[in-house]
């Protein structure tokens, strides 16, 4: 069936049920409630006798039935701009020198003027290649990210029909502006805030509020931009465009919600880390070179001190940090790309991987948003065949309602029964009788009634007809129709379902003498995506809490958390608040399967609290409604037909129906994450390796190193570990988390570790004739430095694999890249160990020369013998941090007193709607009650 027809039928639904208002002993009002609710119309037209009649006849924008001149169009499309949300255009540009605006980059940058400075153009020249390449390698996948999401936008441009100069034209939206009449049919998107000016229609505000039934509108109200036409063909005016339309507001308001992502606090922490341990040894170097050795500078190219300290600056940054997880997570992107997702802020796969809790709309997110039948309930011996096929032939199977659509897609294997009658005549549902009614002609030539809608509305057809409630009262019909009926909606409202009521009267006329038959009740409700129940399962098996955040009733959220496996430990949005308006303690929120009737400023707390007390939150939503706390949250995804709101709010987007790529995401995301967790330890043990390694050597023995070789140093190890993108690694079963303190601690321990078998090996070389003992000669200064290159490249390579690893690396095989990687440069750095660069830079002072094949393999032999217990070092500081740890840890909830309150008064505009929907449906079910209660 048509989607589009979907929604339209609240009206039969919502006066069939809505369990937001019932209380256990209300069933016989049930019927109605909702449509109140989700028709604030109905009421204020007619319905309840001119209860309404003193209201002001609301003012009709003015505008020529020949609508705007294209003169007058163009003035105000100038005056006032496009119809869209204003996006902002980055200057491609400053967009790319961005990405020399972090720590890590100043350092380099420092140590490139340094270069310059002292014209070491060798130098400069291999440290300014570091940083543009990283640049250019960040700068293409931000912009790949933000190409994919124009062309999104470009596919999902909408067209509209305006009157222009006396004639209709197509148009695309984007050229509406204020003073437009367009035309609407079913199904179409209103594209701008619009007032009504010709007959009534049936609009759904899904995308705006989250309700998946549709409202009434009448000649004078405004449809807002983003929702659709559900039922009717209506002439409008435009009243507003672009950012001043209802969904330019609220879109507007996620603008002030900037959170920095995970993976910037880390780096940076990394980056200061490593700038400060960098710091102390350039101090103490210029100290002691300067002032205890009297060292100074005799020239701008004739300062060893100040390239020495290059050597610290150049070999302790990690400059291929941005450039190696950016690669990682841009592999990741691009494989979620393949499978219809696209990720528009490359950190939120990172994040993706600590997320321990999921938050979801329900409409339209894990439901199809879309009205289901469910088993009948058949009264007085009717058969389920008979009550389906009557409640299809009072449906109106011509521009159907959602809730025509629904019993047309349950009963469609009696189509052609159908078509075997006639329908004489059709009484469309109308909100005081709230049912439609049918007369019908058999092909024996029999003529009957049928009529559904509202249960109470059914039973008091039954309740006209004193023949009939004899027969309620008889023996056979024992108990009574009437309170079966009661007690069916009370029990289907206790599990979130709407109801309508089906009856038949066998008679030539309904003229006082109808025999109506109540033959049953079609509960309805909004059944589940096909993979979501199979979604939640998985998340939660990843150790996910998954937690339900809708719109409606709750009720309809606990059936349907029932359903999908979520729970049924949910609240309405007054659990977040005492009486005293004092916030709830965080636990209430922690331990909630979820909460319904929310407006989107609770959204938005629920996600800000949770993230206030640690957690690490994803939000799914797609309409106008949920942008707030897509926004907020650390990942944000829009699903399959997300309003632009949506999309602009959120970090992914997805592209196809159903949300099992959510856990290809998360399973990718972790592997991604180990790789980053990986090379990040990896980068501050070299940070402290080098670091201390080169400065100690300096301040001890007054050796000094050429900073071309930690050029080639940085140069090589980091080729070789930018392959760790696509390195194999084992996805963690629960969320993952940096552990920053463990971090440190490990890198902090084999770095000195790691230190100290080059320091123990220059100290036999250069203090002793331990060598000579096995026969190899005694090796200058220029020759320990490349015996001090080799081992140093070497044993910081490696370290990779115990990084990579989680228990012994011997055991764990690497990805066949990294090992090839691995290979490569090391045979290159073997090389350049073995013969030198005949004696550059020829200072007299740092100059180069190899060690020959002997030392190399007495380096390789050395380097596996300190290699050996790294693993053990590794697991023991783990074993030791996870029973120490917890002792210290205390959670507790941060509180964030000046967090923005995102939906404020434009975004509960239309969400206060539906308290006056409320109110005036409780109007109309006090009515009804007073009249059944008169004799």
């Amino acid at each position: 069936m048509d989607s589009n027809h979907v929604q339209a039928s609240d009206e039969e639904a919502n006066n069939h049920h809505d369990p937001s208002d019932d209380h256990p002993n209300q069933g016989q009002e049930n019927n109605n409630n909702q449509e109140g609710e989700n028709h604030d119309n109905h009421d204020n037209h007619g319905e309840e006798n001119g209860e309404e009649n003193g209201e002001k006849k609301k003012e009709i924008m003015e505008s020529s039935p020949k609508g705007l001149t294209t003169e007058e169009a163009q003035r105000l499309l100038a005056e006032n701009g496009p119809n869209e949300l204003a996006q902002s255009k980055n200057n491609a540009i400053l967009q790319f020198l961005r990405f020399f605006n972090n720590p890590l980059s100043w350092a380099m940058e420092v140590a490139a003027i340094v270069s310059i400075i002292l014209l070491d153009y060798v130098d400069f020249g291999l440290i300014l290649a570091l940083l543009v390449f990283n640049a250019c390698l960040g700068f293409w996948e931000e912009r790949s990210a933000g190409n994919a999401l124009e062309a999104l936008r470009s596919q999902l441009a909408l067209n509209a029909k305006v009157i222009r100069d006396g004639a209709l034209k197509t148009i695309p939206a984007r050229e509406l502006v204020v003073g437009d009449r367009i035309l609407l049919k079913l199904g179409d998107i209103v594209p701008a805030d619009a007032q009504v000016l010709t007959d009534e229609c049936k609009v759904d505000q899904a995308a705006l509020t989250g309700e998946s039934l549709p409202v009434v509108r009448y000649v004078g109200d405004i449809i807002y931009s983003g929702s659709t036409l559900k039922e009717g063909e209506i002439n409008c005016v435009i009243t507003a465009t672009g950012s001043n339309t209802f969904f330019g507001k609220a879109a507007k308001l996620v603008e002030n919600t900037n959170n920095e992502g995970h993976l910037q606090k880390v780096m940076t922490i990394i980056g200061t880390f490593c700038i400060f341990y960098i710091t102390i040894f350039v101090v103490l170097e210029i100290i002691i070179q300067f002032a205890a050795r009297g060292r100074p500078c005799t020239g701008v190219d004739k300062c060893t001190t100040l390239e020495n300290c290059l050597v610290l600056i150049v070999g302790g940054i990690p400059v291929a940090m941005p450039t190696v997880l950016s690669v990682t997570m841009a592999i990741g992107a691009s494989q979620l790309v393949k499978k219809n997702a696209i990720v528009s802020r490359l950190t939120a796969i990172e994040e993706l991987a600590g997320m321990d809790i999921l938050c979801s709309d329900k409409t339209g997110t894990l439901t199809l948003n879309q009205l289901t039948i469910d088993e009948p309930l058949t009264l007085n011996g009717i058969t389920k065949d008979q009550i389906l096929f009557d409640a299809l032939l009072c449906s109106r199977l011509e521009n159907p309602d959602a809730i025509d659509t629904a019993v047309a897609s349950c009963a469609e294997e009696y189509m052609d029964r159908y078509h075997q009658h006639e329908v004489m005549n059709f009484l469309p549902f109308d909100p005081v009788k709230k049912r439609t009614q049918a007369q019908i002609r058999d092909p024996d030539g029999n003529v009957f009634f049928v009529t559904k809608g509202a249960p109470q509305q059914i039973l008091n057809l039954l309740k006209t007809n004193k023949k009939h409630i004899d027969l309620l009262n008889q023996e056979e019909n024992t108990p009574d129709v009437a309170q079966v009926v009661h007690q069916a909606i009370e029990d289907y409202a206790d599990r979130g379902y709407r109801v309508i009521g089906i009856a038949r009267a066998n008679c030539a006329n309904t003229d006082g003498n109808e025999q109506w038959i109540f033959e049953g009740l079609l509960p309805i409700y909004d059944p589940p995506r096909e993979d979501t129940a199979d979604t939640v399962e998985k998340v939660k098996g990843y150790q996910i809490k998954v937690k339900m955040i809708t719109g409606d009733h709750l009720s309809i959220a606990k059936e349907t958390g029932r359903r999908l496996g979520i729970g049924t430990n949910m609240h309405t949005a007054k659990v977040l608040e005492n009486e005293h308006n004092e916030p709830a303690p965080l636990s209430v929120i922690e331990d909630a399967d979820g909460f319904a009737e929310v407006f989107p400023e609770h959204k938005y707390e629920i996600v800000r609290r949770l993230q206030n007390g640690g957690h690490i939150v994803g939000m799914t939503g797609d309409g106008v409604n949920d942008a707030p706390a897509l926004k907020r949250a650390d990942i944000g995804i829009a699903v399959a037909g997300a309003t632009d709101a949506a999309r602009a709010a959120a970090d992914i987007i997805l592209l196809a129906p159903g949300l099992g790529v959510i856990v290809d995401a998360i399973l990718g995301s972790r592997k991604i994450f180990q790789r980053m967790k990986n090379y990040a330890s990896y980068s501050l043990i070299m940070c402290v390796r080098i670091v201390t390694t080169f400065g100690l050597l300096t301040l001890i023995y007054g050796f000094e190193f050429p900073t071309l070789l930690i050029v080639i140093l940085a140069i090589l190890n980091d080729g070789t570990i930018i392959t760790i993108s696509k390195d194999r690694v084992k996805p963690s079963p629960k969320p993952e988390e940096w552990k920053l303190s463990l971090l440190f601690i490990r890198s902090i321990v084999i770095g000195l570790y790691l230190m100290m078998s080059t320091i123990v090996l220059f100290t036999l070389a250069h203090d002793s004739v331990f060598w000579t003992y096995f026969g190899l000669d005694q090796l200058s200064d220029n020759e320990l430095r490349g015996m001090v290159y080799l081992q140093v490249s070497i044993s910081g390579a490696a370290v990779i694999f115990v990084t990579r690893s989680r228990t012994l690396s011997y055991i764990e095989r690497p990805g066949v890249l990294l090992a090839i990687a691995f290979i490569v440069s090391q045979t290159v750095a073997t090389i350049i160990g073995i013969f030198g660069f005949n004696g550059y830079p020829g200072n007299g002072t740092a100059d180069f020369e190899g060690c020959g094949w002997a030392y190399a393999i007495l380096i390789w032999i050395w380097f596996i013998l300190w290699y050996i217990p790294l693993d053990f070092i590794k697991m023991g500081i783990g074993f030791v941090y996870d029973r120490v740890a917890p002792r210290f840890e205390r959670k507790k909830e941060v509180i964030e007193d000046d967090t923005p309150k995102i939906a404020g008064t434009e975004m509960k505009q239309i969400e206060n709607g539906k308290n006056d929907n409320l109110k005036k449906s409780q109007k109309s079910k006090d009515k009804e009650a007073e009249k059944e209660a008169e004799p």
